[in-house]
């Protein structure tokens, strides 16, 4: 054992806060712990057709002085732990955004053309709550969205932002911005048709929910009348390795867990065309 009780602990805290303030997946989607630091697969509970999932094990390796581990206070410890743990949630969003994303294509895509901010995107995302409502989830929905997602948003409309009025309308709650939704598709003119130009698209994904849950208050909320949990067997922590080639410590920041879409209906993909002058 290379580090004391006491410091693990405290270590451990940090972790925790801080995959908290970092991820997107952890403050978005309510989680729940298997009770088994062994367990390796969950059932997925979907909707009639249940069956299994391997819990996937994510980790962030990183090594330290014994110094550090011995010093008079933890905060060069802390430090290497807590850059360790940003990169570690970059790699849990990776997987979870992607598999929600995914799993709102396999619905029908809401598209529309933004030549005309806000109202062909308040028509959108109208009928993404529409989408969600209709399915029995009338809770506060949250909205996940790209940059440029977010600059559509983020509008004036007569010196005033747009933002408030056009999540009200929608009925969301919860708005996070992602890097991992940017991508590139061909532009089109107002008239619809191909303009040949590249250019960032507004990509969102709508959750719908059963509950109202607070911005930031999925890891406080209770995940079993949601359409996506998280099974988690092993929270954010730190894993001591051991003794390096040349006397340093090998540590390792880790979290096991599953995606569980347990009924996709609820998840919304709206996809906004960027648009080019005539």
């Amino acid at each position: 054992m290379y580090l004391s009780a006491e410091r693990l602990a405290i270590v451990n805290q940090k972790i925790l806060e801080t995959f908290e303030d970092t991820s997107i997946a952890w403050q978005a989607i309510p989680h729940w712990d298997t009770g088994d630091p062994g367990q390796s697969r969950v059932r997925d509970d979907v909707v009639d057709t249940p069956g299994f999932l391997n819990l996937d094990l994510a980790h962030e390796d990183l090594q330290v002085t014994l110094v550090q581990t011995t010093a008079p206070t933890p905060d060069s410890l802390i430090a290497e732990v807590t850059f360790a743990t940003t990169k570690l949630a970059g790699t849990f969003d990776t997987t979870v955004l992607e598999a929600l994303g995914n799993a709102a294509l396999l619905n029908l895509p809401i598209p529309y053309v933004p030549y005309d901010p806000p109202n062909e995107l308040l028509d959108a995302l109208i009928d993404a709550r529409a989408k969600v409502e209709n399915e029995g989830y009338r809770a506060p929905s949250c909205l996940i969205t790209n940059t440029k997602g977010l600059k559509d948003l983020s509008r004036l409309e007569a010196g005033y932002p747009i933002a408030e009025t056009l999540l009200e309308t929608a009925h969301v709650n919860a708005l996070h911005r992602t890097s991992l939704y940017d991508a590139d598709f061909p532009a089109v003119h107002p008239d619809g048709s191909e303009a040949g130009v590249d250019k960032p698209a507004t990509l969102m994904v709508m959750l719908g929910r059963r509950r109202l849950i607070p911005y930031c208050g999925a890891p406080d909320a209770s995940p079993g009348e949601e359409p996506v949990d998280l099974a988690v067997s092993v929270f954010p922590s730190l894993e001591v390795v051991g003794e390096t080639a040349d006397s340093k410590l090998e540590l390792s920041v880790r979290i096991r867990f599953a995606v569980r879409i347990k009924d996709p209906k609820p998840l919304v993909f709206l996809f906004g065309r960027p648009v080019v002058a005539p």
